[in-house]
Formats: structure tokens, sequence, C-alpha cells
């Protein structure tokens, strides 16, 4: 179990934040994955607009378009 830090998330420095939160966001992930499930997020380097999105599940990265509310178009795997 990770001990709680004294120090408020206000007061800490970036790689301080990314430290105290890498752990959750890890196990999150897993979570997700286990249950067949994805991460989303946008990588400026893959998506040429700002509508797409990469879906990246636990054996492959997807490209997609957002087209509303939980509504997204497949583009490739990546």
């Amino acid at each position: 179990m990770i001990k709680p830090s004294s120090t408020s998330v206000f007061e800490m420095s970036a790689a301080e934040l990314t430290e105290t939160i890498r752990h959750t966001a890890e196990s999150l992930i897993r979570q997700a994955w286990d249950k067949g499930s994805y991460i989303t997020y946008f990588d400026k380097a893959l998506c040429s607009s700002d509508d797409m999105m990469i879906h990246e599940y636990r054996d492959r990265k997807e490209l997609v378009r957002v087209l509303g509310v939980g509504k997204t178009e497949f583009l490739k795997v990546l």
C-alpha cells in the first residue's frame, strides 16, 4: 500500500505529482484492460486532427475519430 504524502498536491512539483499518481493510474489502466476495455487519450504525434483519439487495449492501439459523445469511427490499428 502506498503511504499518503503529507504534502498538498498544490504544493508539489510536476515531477512529485506525477510520481504520486503514477501507481494509481497504472492500476486503473490494468483494471480497464482486465475487463477487456480500453483507455483513451490524445497523442499529438499520432492524431492529425483534434477529433482523433487513441483507444489503447492491452494488445493493440487503434486510431479513432470522435463523432460525438460515446460515438467513434474506427480509422486504423496502429
